[in-house]
């Protein structure tokens, strides 16, 4: 499975190895590596270098280490949803993304995905689109805000699922997730919801027409107004 290797920075190389396997299927999820000692043999390599490569693969989410007499290093399952939601959320703890930069890139997403609904979308996808925003009005005469805020996602959600794009449906969720996450932390206000619910209804009507333009446009509109209230309230309730 592995070869000999015998060149400089060879954790490294390891590293690539191990990758490789995993890409190729030669290890899948639940796979268990072979003990360091062993993989020093099979590498020609010291267990100082082995052990470095595996830590270098555990900070990758590649591998969990697991201790004891059951222990051992085993290949991961890969979340790619949970781990592009981690590293957002990282990028935005330590301040290299910032809330503008997250919605705007979600309004160039969402506006590609609206490119594609307009020639995949079909009556039934549009039924599904009214009937969760008639869903997020129920629960909010209801009182029940943390099930409006999940609806109100999911119409975004339910939207990047016509273009049957995994990359672009991973992509949306996450953004998604991380939005969903501030805007549980904040007390909405009347206007944002109504404002919300207004915006979705135009967006079915106008993406089932085929004006997409104007759909980009007041998806454009509800994502800034979202983004300005969210960004002076999620601030605001950090410092508190």
């Amino acid at each position: 499975m592995f070869s000999n290797i015998k060149e400089k920075r060879i954790f490294e190389k390891i590293v690539d190895e191990i990758k490789s396997a995993i890409e190729t299927d030669k290890l899948r999820p639940g796979d268990k590596l072979p003990p360091e000692m062993e993989l020093a043999k099979i590498f020609g390599v010291s267990r100082v270098t082995v052990r470095e490569a595996l830590r270098i693969l555990e900070l990758s989410g590649l591998i969990l280490i697991k201790q004891g007499t059951k222990g051992g290093a085993f290949i991961k399952k890969m979340d790619a949803p949970q781990k592009l939601k981690e590293c957002l959320s990282d990028y935005l703890k330590v301040g290299n993304i910032t809330i503008d930069q997250l919605a705007e890139a979600r309004y160039w997403i969402e506006s590609i995905v609206m490119d594609i609904v307009c020639q995949k979308a079909r009556k039934k996808d549009f039924e599904l689109l009214s009937k969760s925003v008639k869903k997020a009005e129920q629960f909010y005469r209801e009182g029940r805000e943390r099930d409006r805020i999940d609806e109100n996602w999911n119409f975004h959600i339910l939207l990047v699922k016509i273009t049957g794009n995994k990359i672009l449906i991973e992509t949306v969720i996450s953004i998604i997730e991380m939005m969903r996450y501030m805007m549980l932390k904040i007390t909405t206000d009347r206007k944002i919801t109504e404002n919300a619910f207004k915006a979705h209804k135009e967006i079915v009507d106008l993406l089932e027409s085929g004006n997409l333009e104007k759909a980009k446009a007041v998806n454009r509109t509800h994502i800034e107004d979202l983004n300005d209230r969210l960004t002076k309230k999620y601030l605001r309730s950090k410092k508190t």
